[in-house]
């Protein structure tokens, strides 16, 4: 089966490759229907990594946020038809003879495999036609999950990985400095999972942070945060600013306090170690998500005020016909400085 697909080849350039698609024995044809754009996905286009990671990523298909329908399923685990959320971390199937497995540890899990791929960063995304996937790593989306919306499991994923990344009694009071998209998700979720705890939100942007579904709300440098009794810190910000973020937490937060970083900053940023060891401070590192996660993911939904909370972040529907299309949407995110994102409808 052929298949197109935009290709980053270089900075702000995209090539449109015709593929031939084969699906494997363990694998099914999915059509791309939906997809959304990362900053991850920003940072390719830009060219805004250092310039030999550039030249082995280039030239790749970018998105790793994607829903689509089944084309063709071997395994004859899914219908022709359903709707399915691609998991894009990848592990091998002999990830078990790993010299040092984390797949099975909860608090890590295979997001942590030093030999998984994952779309969009070292193997081909999502910005394409038709892909060839393995079944392990779709997942069913259920009827009452609408399609645009559920284009966001992958960030939802994300945030329910930094929740199980400690361990947490169910009661502690949590902040979460950024007022950005996985912000604003992580605080839904919370709201969600940790219902006994208080959720406080941390940010530069109050027309942003207002709309939090959080118990209280504080601007970056309100010295009245200092009277919260903080257990837990979730770091949110990513870039340069991350930061200053985390050094207000390390004030801020209890002695014997955990923090947990999932921003992404190209270069390095100075954090008090003074504090950290004074106040015995851990801190956790998060990134990418599980085929778990996602499964948790998909239960949220069941949960009207959640799915409420989530379209909120659709900011507008852009149908891709064609190579400019996609490119011209990629060209609306970079100046998008509004919470919520664009949902790309593939009409290829």
């Amino acid at each position: 089966m052929l298949s197109r697909s935009f290709k980053i080849v270089e900075p702000k350039r995209f090539d449109l490759y015709i593929e031939d698609i084969i699906c494997g024995e363990d694998e099914a044809i999915v059509r791309i229907e939906y997809g959304a754009i990362c900053k991850a996905d920003l940072r390719y286009y830009l060219g805004a990594r250092d310039e030999r990671t550039l030249g082995f990523k280039y030239p790749m298909s970018l998105l790793h946020e994607a829903i689509g329908t089944i084309v063709l399923d071997k395994t004859n685990k899914f219908k022709v038809g359903d709707r399915v959320v691609l998991v894009p971390n990848i592990v091998p199937k002999n990830n078990n003879k790993c010299l040092n497995c984390v797949c099975n540890i909860p608090e890590l899990g295979e997001n942590y495999c030093p030999n998984a791929k994952f779309s969009s960063s070292n193997y081909n995304g999502f910005g394409r036609e038709y892909v060839n996937y393995p079944v392990t790593n779709l997942i069913k989306i259920p009827d009452n999950v609408e399609s645009k919306i559920a284009v966001f499991l992958e960030l939802i994923s994300v945030t329910i990985a930094a929740y199980r990344r400690v361990q947490l009694n169910g009661d502690e009071t949590i902040a979460i400095w950024g007022d950005g998209i996985l912000g604003y998700i992580l605080c839904c979720v919370l709201k969600v999972i940790h219902k006994d705890g208080k959720i406080i939100a941390v940010g530069k942007h109050e027309n942003k942070i207002k709309q939090f579904p959080a118990d209280k709300y504080y601007l970056i440098g309100d010295d009245s945060i200092n009277k919260e009794n903080i257990d837990i810190a979730y770091e949110c910000v990513g870039g340069n600013s991350s930061g200053n973020a985390i050094n207000e937490s390390i004030d801020i937060i209890n002695v014997g306090g955990k923090i947990i970083l999932t921003g992404v900053a190209e270069d390095y940023v100075g954090i008090n170690t003074r504090k950290i060891l004074e106040k015995g401070i851990s801190l956790y590192g998060v990134t990418r998500s599980s085929v778990s996660d996602f499964q948790k993911a998909i239960l949220l939904f069941e949960r009207k005020r959640f799915e409420d909370w989530i379209s909120k972040l659709i900011l507008d529907e852009i149908y891709i016909n064609n190579i400019v299309d996609y490119y011209n949407v990629f060209e609306m995110e970079l100046k998008n400085f509004k919470l919520g994102k664009y949902i790309l409808k593939f009409n290829l």
